[in-house]
């Protein structure tokens, strides 16, 4: 029988607070962070009892211990292939502290087929009317950085054809992914250090965080990644309210103002099969 782990984190420092004017209840950044986040811990806390596996969560910095940026706390989600704790498992989930459930399938019936990696691209992302759309749709100039980037760092390009939409740069949206052993293994073998592509360059930060770094390191050391269905990582982005909670899975609030939505869906009850008790802040 598999032994598999799903694997959280929230770290929060004075530079979150500085980003950005959504604010939480105690008028920082940070509070709705904290809050947000402890409304996803007990959401995956139950899910993974429901599913026979095991919940880690850290609030800690490990991969990125040192390291003082907010850029570089995106980057512990690098522990779950160079930490040896993830050995004694199969198969690891990483889950974004923005995701709540919203189903009682079991995503990791998903590893199954033989693939290293498994999540959602987000050129393959859908929008409610029905039309391709890709989070990467920047002006010309940030999608020249984007493959100025990935060609420092001798990483593949490759360009996808959404319905009505220029060529752009394929990325795996990294708040949902699982893990295989094989691929944590390997990632640990062959990735490049998280601090080259942080550290390297004077680039925006959305292009020096842990989703494009994965996505380059992903395609440049030929990993056999599969798309799983949007639903696994769904977002109000992308749907009506009223059919998102239909069909999403994972429901993702990405973004700041998304946040604040998700706290309100969560006291509304608005996601199925959870335990309704309010989240508490530590």
């Amino acid at each position: 029988m598999s032994k598999n782990a799903i694997f959280q984190y929230m770290i929060v420092s004075d530079a979150v607070d500085a980003r950005g004017d959504i604010k939480g209840w105690d008028g920082t950044r940070s509070s709705l962070y904290k809050e947000v986040a402890s409304i996803s811990r007990k959401s995956f806390e139950h899910y993974a009892k429901h599913i026979g596996a095991d919940h880690i969560y850290s609030d800690e910095r490990v991969a990125t211990k040192g390291h003082g940026c907010s850029t570089s706390l995106l980057h512990e989600c690098a522990r779950i292939w160079l930490d040896p704790m993830f050995d004694q498992y199969d198969d690891v989930l990483f889950v974004d502290t923005d995701i709540v459930v919203n189903t009682k399938e079991d995503i990791f019936d998903h590893s199954q087929s033989g693939a290293e990696v498994y999540g959602v691209l987000e050129s393959d992302f859908v929008t409610a009317n029905g039309g391709g759309y890709n989070s990467w749709d920047y002006k010309e100039s940030t999608y020249r950085d984007f493959a100025r980037k990935f060609e420092m760092h001798d990483c593949p390009i490759v360009p996808v054809m959404p319905p009505n939409r220029p060529s752009k740069i394929l990325i795996m949206n990294t708040g949902v992914v699982i893990w295989t052993k094989e691929a944590r293994l390997k990632a640990r073998k062959l990735f490049d250090k998280w601090e080259d592509w942080c550290y390297t360059g004077d680039f925006h930060m959305s292009i020096m965080n842990d989703q494009p770094y994965i996505s380059a390191q992903l395609m440049k050391h030929d990993f056999d990644v599969e798309t799983i269905d949007q639903s696994w990582n769904d977002s109000p982005h992308y749907a009506t309210e009223e059919k998102f909670f239909d069909i999403a899975r994972f429901c993702h609030y990405t973004g700041g103002e998304w946040k604040v939505d998700m706290v309100r869906h969560w006291n509304d009850r608005r996601f199925k099969e959870m335990p309704w008790e309010r989240a508490l802040i530590p």
